[in-house]
């Protein structure tokens, strides 16, 4: 099979290249006991997602809103009904490693048969207003704050989960009791923080029946509900259903009047069936070239193909099945503790360099023409004062032949590939005039990037 790939790096779309390499947990984990800073700053990942943060390590100390406010009968005005101590830390270490931070308020998934905080909380009003002194505490210095300016708020977790089973482990109440709670949450924090972004809220799909209740319900009340911002979910095998999944979200919130809102995937990776035995290979798949691949299409399909600004990847934290970019190096457990950490250290999966390759278009940041005349073959380029660059992933289930036809190049270019028997490796490197044609052979389940080798971001943080 042979695919010609086009990309003309003189000519920029308009469009910037997204934050899409963010990824759902810090760089600090297991209660700062694994060490991924080195990692975080290598990858440049934009974006942390704090949710389901340290599970099940340290549950009950890490950003959910019970574990911060713990009795829900106290006084949301006194600084001391208040436990930020951990979940300031925490977020201090994505910040150190320049990752922003997108906010869940809410709580983590609960797969217990006994759920303890996924119910409805019984006083909608006061918990807005518990959410309101979190945000003060981190962005307008209250409690012994900070001033760290966090943008991104979203309103709940996969409320929709669960919605025709008993096992409710995110939201026990029904589409019309959590519309009246997000409007009532989306409300307050909006007219108390009119900069930020405020939304939400993790569906788990990008379409059903719950989800058409709940914007039935709050598109029909009079003022508008606020969603600055939408947040949904998508785990699947095939890298075209991510586009087609923004496509269908774009769709939805047209349809109900928020036409205008940005569209953020907040978690997603690689799943073939939720069935047993698909699940395993999964999570075998993750963490080898076939993830690599798959995580390299899919950012590859939503900078092409979607309207989506920011995804962060279901997961960073190495101790959990999802994560399929870290392993651990060396073990080692004392904690952090300032001048002297005894820390696990991580080391970098082949999917690892899926994230950092789309780094390096990102610091390019100007989108490219390019055309792709192969459904399997996944494709995106962008250009900037540093250089030029383009990512591929072979989907197409065979070796195929990609002829690179590269006009506007700038300077020498490298040529890395990913796949069963290479790692992030330098093939060649070539230094031509403004025009590049090139025949790159690539295994099933295999990536490449093509383009100026950028140094390595360095970023100083205190350990």
């Amino acid at each position: 099979m042979k695919t010609t790939v086009k990309v003309d790096f003189s000519k920029r779309t308009g469009k910037k290249v997204q934050a899409l390499h963010g990824f759902n947990s810090g760089p600090m984990t297991k209660v700062f006991t694994y060490d991924a800073r080195p990692l975080f700053v290598e990858g440049g990942f934009p974006y942390v997602r704090l949710h389901d943060s340290e599970y099940p390590y340290g549950s009950g100390e890490f950003i959910d809103i019970p574990c911060i406010f713990k009795n829900f009968d106290a006084d949301e005005n006194d600084p001391a009904s208040y436990n930020f101590g951990n979940t300031d830390e925490y977020i201090r270490q994505c910040l150190n490693v320049g990752s922003k931070i997108l906010y869940r308020l809410g709580v983590s998934i609960e797969h217990s048969p006994v759920k303890r905080y996924t119910a409805p909380p019984k006083d909608f009003a006061k918990w807005a207003r518990i959410c309101e002194h979190i945000i003060r505490h981190y962005n307008e210095g209250w409690a012994d704050g900070y001033h760290w300016n966090l943008e991104y708020w979203e309103i709940w977790n996969e409320p929709d989960l669960d919605r025709e089973t008993d096992n409710k482990r995110c939201w026990g109440g029904t589409a019309a009791e959590f519309a009246e709670f997000y409007t009532v949450a989306a409300r307050h924090l909006k007219s108390c923080f009119p900069h930020l972004k405020i939304g939400g809220c993790g569906f788990s799909s990008v379409r059903n029946p719950f989800i058409e209740e709940f914007f039935a319900n709050i598109s029909a009340r009079e003022p508008r509900v606020p969603l600055d911002f939408y947040t949904w979910h998508r785990y699947k095998g095939n890298v075209a259903a991510y586009a087609e999944g923004a496509n269908i979200v774009r769709q939805l919130l047209t349809e109900f009047g928020y036409g205008d809102v940005e569209s953020i995937l907040d978690e997603w990776n690689l799943m073939y069936a939720w069935d047993r035995a698909m699940q395993t290979e999964s999570y075998r798949a993750m963490k080898d070239h076939r993830g690599a691949a798959f995580y390299a299409g899919v950012l590859c399909a939503l900078q092409q193909q979607s309207d989506v600004t920011i995804a962060t990847n279901f997961e960073a934290d190495v101790v959990k099945e999802f994560c399929g970019v870290f392993n651990v190096k060396n073990m080692c457990v004392g904690g952090l503790t300032y001048g002297n950490a005894k820390l696990a250290e991580l080391e970098p999966t082949k999917g690892f360099y899926a994230f950092k390759s789309f780094n390096l278009l990102y610091r390019l940041q100007n989108s490219v023409t390019l055309s792709c005349r192969n459904e399997g073959v996944f494709a995106t380029a962008a250009a900037g004062d540093e250089g030029v660059g383009v990512m591929l992933s072979n989907q197409t289930g065979e070796r195929t032949e990609v002829v690179l036809d590269l006009s506007g190049v700038q300077g020498e270019i490298a040529v890395r590939v990913t796949d069963a028997e290479h790692t992030h490796q330098r093939m060649m490197a070539l230094t031509a005039g403004k025009r590049v044609k090139l025949t790159l052979p690539m295994e099933p389940d295999s990536f490449a990037y093509i383009g100026t080798d950028l140094p390595d971001p360095i970023l100083d943080y205190p350990i």
